[in-house]
Parts: C-alpha cells; sequence; structure tokens
C-alpha cells in the first residue's frame, strides 16, 4: 500500500488539474484577484528638492508611488500557499477619496506592472511599474492608492 502512495498522490493532483479547467467551463489560466489593499497616499518627502512632484504610499512590506508625469513603482511580497506553481501580477489604481480611503472614486484603470511565477510555497518581492498616460490633469486631486495582486494557475 505505502508504495503505490506516490502513484495515487501523482493520479489525484492530474485529476484534480484536469477537473480545474473543466469544472466551471472557464480556463484554469484564467486571472482572478487574490488580494486588494486601499491606502491613502501623502506628499513625497522628497518633492521640492530636485524631484519631481510625487505622491507615495507606504502599508507594512508594501510602497508605491506616482509622479506628475504618470510614472508609477510597486514594491511588495506576494506569498503563494500552495505547492503547485501559480503566475502572480501586482498592480496599482489611483484615486480620489476620503482620508480613510473607504468611499473612492478611481480616477484610473488598474495597471499591471510585476509577473512572476512562484512554486512551492514561496514569497517573492514583486518591484515593477509603468506609466499611466492622462493623470497630470488629476494628479493634484489622487488622495488614494488600490494595490492589486492577481493570480492565475493554481492560487
Amino acid at each position: 500500500m505505502w508504495r503505490l502512495l506516490p502513484i495515487i498522490l501523482l493520479v489525484s493532483c492530474a485529476v484534480n488539474e484536469h477537473r480545474d479547467a473543466d469544472s466551471d467551463g472557464q480556463d484554469s489560466n484564467a486571472y482572478r484577484i487574490v488580494r486588494m489593499l486601499e491606502v491613502p497616499l501623502k506628499p513625497s518627502s522628497e518633492q521640492g528638492s530636485g524631484y519631481p512632484p510625487a505622491r507615495v504610499f507606504q502599508h507594512r512590506e508594501s510602497s508605491g508611488r506616482i509622479e506628475k508625469d504618470g510614472v508609477w513603482t510597486i514594491t511588495g511580497p506576494v506569498t503563494h500557499n500552495r505547492i503547485r506553481c501559480a503566475t502572480y501580477e501586482t498592480g496599482i489604481q489611483f484615486g480620489k477619496g476620503n482620508p480613510a480611503c473607504s468611499h473612492v472614486k478611481w480616477l484610473t484603470g488598474i495597471e499591471y506592472g510585476t509577473r512572476q511565477t512562484h512554486c512551492n510555497s514561496a514569497t517573492l518581492i514583486h518591484r515593477g511599474g509603468g506609466k499611466f498616460t492622462d493623470v497630470e490633469g488629476v494628479f493634484g486631486t489622487l488622495t488614494c492608492a488600490r494595490a492589486v495582486t492577481r493570480c492565475s494557475g493554481a492560487c
């Protein structure tokens, strides 16, 4: 019996993987949101010292910034809690809302700037960025950021 255990587990994983792809009629590689963090933005402490105007956020180990020209960055850990691999992307969205960022009018869409594959219950640091177009006109009103992590595969 014990000699058959690895074979049984392997077959079980293959059957479950097949069911994941067919169970709801959707592709198993479709992304789903696994984490969303909404935090207030503050003016950058570097402002006025030769750096472009920017707004920043910091929440535990996650941080990000957006500059007046729309260039943005995000950094933070992403934890995968399974043995089988999955692909994670982190992105960001900006808006205008109250100081607690509970009632926000989102002024940008979500832009993703990182993409990494995680396996074996790994935690990896995601660092990336991009550029929003047409942000200059609303830059002065941005008060909130939404950091989004999405996953495809064995999430």
